[in-house]
């Protein structure tokens, strides 16, 4: 129990053992004292040090041999009062340094990014829907033929969608085919469109990736097996945004 009191005010286990034999044989040297303890001398002299440091060990020399005796109890309560006296001190530093460490976080703030999946035809037409909704500026690699697997009348909606007035920057990337060509056949000064031959650029086109608002979205529309991951992340989204726009100009 005295030596659960001791690690509780501070004191390792070892330094808890070794003042208390100290406390309760005597002086010794430290040969003698590693020797009853079962530990190793150097490590034995080594706590003694720490337990000088704390105040609660002295030494003296007789016959040219060094002996340690524990102090007197009361000097614990020295021990105690000097770390209270040197934890106020750091407390009142630290509370005039608060301000610093709040600085900190103020100019780093991580929002951990959000990930939704969506399973199935319902779910990608859920995520497609709110991407031509938002009313933001957007980026999208698309393979627009695979869109017509979804739903009858969704090329009519896409369609619609772009036509929009209100319809803010939207940049998209496609395979260069003629059923897309007709399908993107109308003026909005908005919209720009990118076609790419599948036959250097097949693997841009075997996911589609859309980027608007803070999210990037990946769809997966092979029959069957269709799925959505929308990625809400600032980060993430505007890594993607540079990324798609050096694409953009390079081939441009």
């Amino acid at each position: 129990m005295l030596q659960d009191y001791l690690c509780q005010i501070g004191f390792t286990s070892n330094e808890s053992k070794v003042y208390l034999e100290l406390l309760q044989i005597g002086a010794q040297p430290v040969t003698l004292l590693a020797k009853r303890l079962s530990m190793n001398r150097t490590s034995v002299w080594s706590i003694i040090k720490t337990l000088e440091q704390k105040g609660v060990v002295s030494s003296y020399s007789a016959k040219k041999i060094q002996y340690f005796v524990a102090n007197d109890p009361n000097f614990l309560i020295g021990y105690i009062d000097r770390k209270c006296r040197v934890f106020d001190y750091y407390r009142d530093k630290l509370i005039s340094v608060l301000p610093q460490f709040r600085g900190v976080s103020d100019n780093f703030i991580f929002h951990k990014p959000v990930v939704s999946f969506f399973d199935g035809c319902e779910g990608v037409k859920q995520v497609i829907h709110d991407f031509l909704k938002a009313n933001c500026e957007k980026r999208g690699y698309l393979s627009f033929d695979k869109y017509l697997l979804i739903e009858d009348n969704f090329s009519d909606f896409f369609r619609e969608s772009l036509k929009r007035k209100t319809l803010k920057s939207f940049k998209i990337i496609l395979p260069n085919l003629d059923e897309i060509k007709n399908t993107f056949n109308f003026k909005n000064k908005n919209v720009e469109v990118l076609c790419l031959d599948k036959a250097d650029f097949g693997k841009l086109f075997e996911n589609e990736m859309a980027i608007y608002d803070n999210k990037v979205c990946i769809l997966n529309l092979q029959k069957g097996a269709e799925y959505g991951i929308v990625i809400d992340s600032p980060r993430t989204a505007d890594m993607h945004k540079m990324i798609f726009d050096m694409v953009w100009n390079s081939i441009q």
